[in-house]
């Protein structure tokens, strides 16, 4: 009889490795080193295919449309292929049926750019379109982009957060605009018939004044048209004044959101910030100050004041102890001690790798423990589990 161990896979279970590898190398966020080679792939194609549909057409070039379009084209479509395959491991929903996971990816925004990347160029073919005018559809392809950049993604969040003032804005602009076509077709329609002789030629006038293109092609002839004329470019400039204003906080008060729940998420692992409660935790996320140094970078000498402590976001420290040089990674912490004696550092902790960190200035901790005393039990508690004794933390060297 053959040992269960040394049996081999049956299909089933070797499809489903299979789909879950898939999984976490073509999900946007994953953090493995693997799956960050796919995403600078699949950007890099992108940009590939775009440049391709943007050149292919200029003839003078001799480019190979096949090497430019059709390459990307069956990636993308492979891609499609593989995302549709690997939903159901990339959602955490359980209620769901495979085929709903798929059907709801399907609806969405990234769903619906992969599918048109994927599949306009062929639809557009089998319509009859010409090649040269089928690998135009590309151009959606940079719409992938999209999934990889954060400031797209926040800038999408934004126009839906702002949509009403966004609205109010446009539609005062469309009534600016119908004003000033009226009135300039009124003003200039004998004066310059050809220019003005109709309300779509005064409105594209308008246009083109309110928006302070100026093209030039069509003017205002008349005095009082251009007075007019002045007025609209003002009242253009303060409409898109606005839009720029609106877009501008929005996207700040999106990015501040981000990096604070960022923050949160950091300290809220932290051990010693276990149970202090929601409240000190959103205050102390408040506080902190982010920092990135260099691989090779000296963080804080021995020596130096014990004037703040720090959490680290990514990458990893060395620090330089008797006897030992202990290494702390993602989520850790070093500097404890300092926010309870501010005595001097008795150690060097040096940056291994580019490392991004969050300080906590002795000034903010102070300012917390003394609304919430707890905090500073917490930190005397962590102090004693690193010292691995239970006296009382003043009486030991700061451990960073």
């Amino acid at each position: 009889m053959i040992p269960e161990a040394t049996l081999p896979d049956p299909p089933r279970s070797r499809y489903l490795r299979l789909r879950a590898l898939l999984a976490r190398l073509t999900h946007p966020e994953a953090p493995t080193p693997e799956a960050r080679v796919v995403r600078r792939m699949n950007i890099a194609l992108i940009i590939w295919g775009v440049f391709g549909v943007v050149l292919v057409g200029d003839q003078t070039l001799a480019l190979n449309g096949m090497v430019l379009v059709d390459v990307p084209l069956a990636c993308f479509i492979t891609e499609f292929l593989v995302r549709l395959w690997v939903v159901p491991d990339q959602t955490s929903n359980t209620s769901l049926s495979a085929k709903h996971k798929r059907l709801n990816w399907l609806r969405s925004r990234r769903g619906t750019v992969d599918f048109l990347g994927a599949w306009l160029i062929p639809a557009a073919l089998l319509a009859g379109v010409p090649l040269a005018d089928a690998d135009l559809f590309g151009v959606v392809w940079v719409l992938k982009l999209a999934r990889y950049s954060q400031g797209l993604a926040v800038l999408g969040r934004v126009i839906q957060l702002e949509a009403e003032p966004l609205i109010g804005v446009l539609f005062a602009f469309m009534v600016m605009l119908l004003c000033a076509s009226v009135l300039g077709y009124l003003l200039e329609r004998h004066a310059q018939p050809e220019a003005f002789g109709t309300m779509p030629k005064a409105l594209w006038w308008a246009i083109t004044t309110l928006t302070t293109t100026g093209y030039g092609d069509v003017t205002p002839a008349t005095g009082a048209g251009r007075v007019l004329g002045g007025l609209v470019m003002m009242s253009g400039i303060m409409v898109f004044a606005l839009w720029a204003g609106i877009l501008a906080t929005g996207f700040s008060q999106e990015m501040r959101r981000r990096a604070f729940l960022r923050t949160w998420d950091l300290v809220a692992r932290v051990p010693m910030f276990h149970d202090i409660g929601a409240a000190v935790i959103s205050e102390v996320a408040q506080k902190l100050r982010p920092r990135e140094v260099d691989a090779g970078a000296t963080i804080v000498r021995k020596g130096d004041p014990g004037d703040c402590m720090f959490f680290i976001v990514q990458g990893e420290v060395e620090v330089k102890l008797p006897g030992a040089a202990p290494r702390l990674t993602d989520g850790a912490f070093f500097g404890e001690l300092a926010l309870i004696t501010g005595a001097p550092r008795t150690a060097t902790t040096i940056a291994t790798k580019t490392t991004q960190l969050l300080r906590l200035d002795i000034a903010d901790f102070r300012e917390l423990a003394a609304r919430h005393p707890d905090l500073t039990d917490s930190i005397h508690e962590e102090a004693r589990r690193r010292l691995g004794q239970p006296t009382k933390p003043q009486d030991h060297p700061d451990t960073d």
